[in-house]
């Protein structure tokens, strides 16, 4: 069984945790919650479709982050106390997702391409409420500090993973990139791998928040 798959293992048990004696929580408890089970089905369901249906998964990223933002915004608009922050989440959450529906509508055909654009404006605004979240605790504990710290990190490495996507393509295409193909090929490994970390510090705010 390859790598990834039981990182969906481990993201299903995580979220299920998440889940157990979740109707006395917050709301952005609850949608935090919501989200980490989702995004195992739809991860999974990515991998898969090629091996199902012989297609390929570049249309159902777009869904992936389309959710993930939509999810994700609501889960920082619970979360921020101060109302010029919910605000503008809110404000982006409308902004960027009445964009790419139209866009879709419009042109769709641009649905079953993947774009990085579209990627960058999906995930960039949640790596900033990620960052203003943190620093948020310096004014009063935040509930899911932890959990916000390992999204934090999984949305960097996401980010990055994607933007390097591009000059992953062009080493390909030139044989003097090797050396660069190499190196990246490297970095890229560790993405994987990294999804440990993520779900340790999911774990570990499930361990402060039962320790209360």
């Amino acid at each position: 069984m390859q790598f990834k798959y039981y990182l969906h293992i481990l993201s299903f048990i995580v979220a299920i945790l998440y889940l157990i004696g979740f109707k006395n929580k917050s709301k952005a408890y609850k949608v935090f919650s919501v989200f980490l089970l989702v995004n195992v089905v739809l991860g999974f369901v990515s991998d898969r479709l090629y091996s199902w249906f012989k297609i390929y998964n570049h249309f159902f990223i777009n869904v992936i982050f389309l959710f993930q933002f939509g999810f994700l915004s609501l889960f920082y608009s619970y979360s921020f106390d101060n109302k010029k922050w919910r605000n503008i989440v809110e404000i982006l959450l409308i902004l960027v997702v009445s964009y790419l529906l139209i866009k879709y509508l419009i042109f769709p055909e641009s649905f079953f391409v993947f774009h990085y654009e579209d990627i960058y404006v999906t995930v960039f605004p949640l790596i900033v409420y990620s960052v203003i979240y943190l620093y948020n605790e310096y004014d009063q504990p935040q509930e899911l500090y932890y959990a916000n710290l390992g999204m934090l990190m999984y949305l960097i490495m996401n980010f990055l993973n994607y933007i390097t996507w591009p000059l992953y393509s062009i080493s390909i295409d030139y044989t003097y990139m090797n050396d660069f193909n190499k190196i990246l090929n490297k970095l890229l490994s560790f993405i994987e791998p990294f999804g440990l970390v993520y779900f340790s510090f999911l774990l570990y705010q499930l361990k402060k928040l039962k320790s209360k």
